[in-house]
């Protein structure tokens, strides 16, 4: 069993809704990361925090099974007052998957609203954790934005690049939710992501750099 800041994740893998279902290399990289760096991440949050005046926003681009938003949800236990909601998103068929992990893991949660597809019906869920932050569950598909979508403060998201064809829609929604003072952590491999995807962050204005080795667990160094 995985633990985040010594809180224990329940999660099974499932395939039935395609790669999705899995949890590949970056994201066991990223939840790694959020696990050994629990002081350093909420002390950036909380910067984050005194830059907005406010509590803030988050959201997981291609959240597929929705793992790496519960190991989030588990390193702000004791710190939910720093964030008001984490939207988690993937397309439609991803949904029920995303919900199932975070029913699994109502310890980590308060509130879990689940959005269906073209305004459809809203599930709300009550988790066993007394904490302040909202998490929804909906769908996004990359790229097809229209001007109207919410700002966030922090995005993140794993095993997003592999395609060449998912580069633009990607960095398309990536501007549309960002702003100025966005911090946006995402988990790519140097085998499937080719330089093409940091030249179009690079044209679309983003300023990136790479994680130092010295906060990656030695597995995923390199």
């Amino acid at each position: 069993m995985t633990t985040i800041n010594g809180v224990p994740i329940n999660f099974d893998e499932s395939w039935d809704t395609g790669i999705g279902g899995g949890l590949w290399t970056t994201g066991r990289a990223m939840g790694r990361y959020f696990d050994q760096n629990v002081s350093a991440v909420i002390a950036n949050i909380e910067s984050l925090v005194q830059v907005k005046g406010g509590r803030l926003a988050a959201i997981e681009l291609g959240a597929g099974n929705g793992f790496l938003s519960v190991c989030l949800m588990a390193l702000l236990q004791g710190h939910q007052h720093l964030v008001e909601v984490l939207n988690v998103t993937d397309l439609s068929d991803h949904l029920g998957l995303i919900t199932k992990t975070f029913l699994a893991n109502s310890h980590v949660w308060s509130k879990l609203k689940v959005l269906a597809p073209d305004h459809g019906k809203e599930e709300i869920y009550e988790g066993n954790l007394e904490g302040s932050t909202t998490v929804q569950v909906q769908a996004h598909e990359w790229g097809t934005t229209d001007g109207s979508e919410k700002k966030y403060d922090f995005i993140f998201g794993t095993d997003l690049a592999y395609r060449n064809s998912l580069h633009q829609p990607l960095i398309e929604s990536l501007l549309e939710f960002s702003h100025k003072n966005t911090v946006i952590l995402i988990g790519v491999t140097m085998s499937d992501t080719q330089p093409r995807f940091f030249d179009l962050l690079t044209k679309s204005g983003f300023r990136y750099e790479k994680l130092s080795d010295h906060l990656l667990d030695p597995e995923f160094r390199g």
